[in-house]
């Protein structure tokens, strides 16, 4: 029996019906079907063996995970139905993990703050800490601490600032610790002094030059969630609101990534998706991408994975080298394989705050030219089969109502555009943490009209998109692609009747040319920076 029990709130223990995407379900709340529908639908359990252990866990807290097992420390995930085997009795610490603990992170603020509603992860997560059996053997002297992405929500200083953050905290007994930035090495230290009732630093943030080398960073022992893995860490765009890019970038060798494609193969994961926060970079130093790198990278993924997702991909990046992507999709499309998906964040339509928030996105091109970038690389994926989740943010500081006009503008232009568009409440992260939230009481009419029209481009996209969407083999893909289809089709009828439907005013641009076959794509006709 581990001493350390690591788990997380049922909507992450969940390969979410096998589609990564789905999950963004599960920042949502209940809104008029019974929770039950919403829990089939986005997160359906995760099977666990005799012991309660997943068969798949989230890929962050496999490497926390690893780091403890090489270091000697019994430790092992626990689906959180199963934290009663364990505790109260043979565990002593908890470590807890996640990635948006209140709702608090983009997209649930947003989707929370419009409802007026606690999303499904937020209280998933409240339900999983106050189960009568941590709520024991906290009382008895398990230590609780804190980690992932969303640590910060659990720190001290959120918690002076959201009473009722605190107030949860204190119902089931109170946090040691809160861990904030990548913890790989430093866990092991805090695990031991848990295991040895010594004092616990309550909050603990640890400094972009503390990040782990690769070397440091430990191998996945047992599978993750939908095969994902990463290939690097960290970011060299500097956009002032988000934390990793405070962080060094740092490229796994192909030898440590096929160590856990490996893992996830063994136990017959087909379809994986491949983790960093710019996938076309893979290999490179700084802004341009190497071929060189990024192919024997795919292939190496395709040898254990059927179908090969990735997470984030950067508009410019794309546009630096545009020949690239057929290559790439040279190298992922076959018969098995008829699209893959990434997440790109376009985050708004004007250069103003382009240069203002987050110049580096643009680089090497100019400031003036990302509207242009944005729809030229649209054209690019959905030619290449790319159907990607697109971000925007709302309320962003110094955000004026010409901005969100030009990202009204951007958004019409892309109306054609096979992907989803997602619109995200400012949350006050990396350079921009000591801002407040943005909420839905601020939102002025053209910003409410960004939310209509970005709602309404993506249930018409998404009911082209379905059939491609549920490509997979089992007897329930037809019916889970009615299902679906069923709750577009009822999303949308809601929209109409409560004014949220606001269809494009002009037409869209061109985004897929018939004619253009893959292997032909042009260069881009912007122009390098000099």
């Amino acid at each position: 029996m581990p001493e350390v029990v690591i788990t997380c709130d049922w909507t992450m223990m969940s390969n979410h019906n096998g589609k990564e995407f789905l999950g963004f379900g599960t920042t949502t709340p209940a809104y008029v079907f019974p929770e039950r529908v919403y829990k089939r639908l986005f997160y359906p359990d995760m099977p666990v063996d005799e012991h309660g252990y997943p068969q798949q866990a989230p890929y962050g807290m496999r490497k926390i995970e690893a780091s403890l097992i090489d270091a000697g420390i019994d430790a092992r995930i626990v689906h959180p139905s199963y934290l009663s085997r364990y505790m109260p009795g043979e565990a002593k610490v908890l470590l807890i993990s996640g990635h948006d603990y209140f709702g608090l992170n983009p997209p649930s603020s947003t989707f929370g703050g419009v409802m007026h509603k606690e999303t499904l992860n937020c209280l998933n997560f409240k339900r999983m800490l106050t189960q009568p059996c941590v709520i024991q053997a906290r009382a008895q002297g398990m230590k609780i601490i804190a980690g992932g992405p969303c640590a910060w929500q659990l720190a001290p200083p959120t918690r002076l600032k959201l009473p009722w953050i605190q107030e949860f905290v204190d119902s089931f007994g109170g946090i040691d610790s809160v861990v904030e930035g990548e913890g790989d090495v430093y866990v092991r230290e805090i695990v031991k002094k848990a295991l040895a009732d010594e004092f616990l630093p309550p909050h603990v943030v640890l400094a972009p030059k503390e990040a782990p080398k690769v070397e440091q960073i430990s191998s996945i022992k047992y599978p993750s969630v939908n095969g994902l893995i990463e290939i690097g860490r960290g970011c060299c765009r500097g956009c002032s609101f988000c934390s990793v890019t405070t962080r060094p970038t740092r490229w796994y060798p192909l030898e440590k990534i096929e160590e856990e494609l490996k893992v996830n193969a063994t136990i017959g994961v087909r379809k994986g998706i491949l983790h960093s926060d710019d996938v076309y970079f893979y290999g490179s130093p700084n802004v341009m991408p190497r071929e060189e790198k990024l192919i024997p990278l795919l292939r190496l993924a395709k040898r254990y994975y059927e179908q090969v997702g990735w997470s984030h991909v950067a508009v410019a990046s794309l546009m630096t080298k545009p020949k690239l992507l057929s290559k790439c999709a040279e190298v992922l499309i076959d018969d098995r394989q008829k699209w893959w998906g990434v997440e790109v964040g376009v985050e708004t339509g004007s250069p103003r705050m382009i240069t203002a928030a987050m110049p580096g996105k643009v680089a090497p091109f100019k400031a003036s030219q990302w509207p242009e970038l944005v729809v030229q690389a649209a054209g690019l994926m959905n030619d290449n089969h790319v159907y990607p989740a697109c971000t925007f943010i709302v309320g962003l500081p110094q955000e004026t109502e010409d901005d969100v006009l030009k990202t009204i503008d951007l958004i019409d232009d892309l109306w054609d555009f096979k992907a989803l568009l997602v619109p995200m409440f400012f949350v006050p992260l990396g350079h921009l943490k000591s801002r407040d939230w943005f909420r839905r009481d601020r939102l002025s009419p053209v910003q409410e009209e960004l939310l209509k029209r970005a709602l309404t481009h993506g249930l018409r996209q998404s009911k082209v998109m379905l059939d491609d969407f549920f490509d997979w083999e089992g007897r329930h893909t037809t019916a889970y692609r009615g299902a679906f289809r069923g709750f577009v089709a009822f999303l949308e009828l809601v929209a109409k009747m409560n004014g949220l439907w606001s269809p494009s005013s002009r037409p869209g641009r061109p985004i897929t040319d018939p004619n253009r076959t893959p292997d032909r794509l042009p260069l881009p006709t912007i122009p390098l920076r000099e």
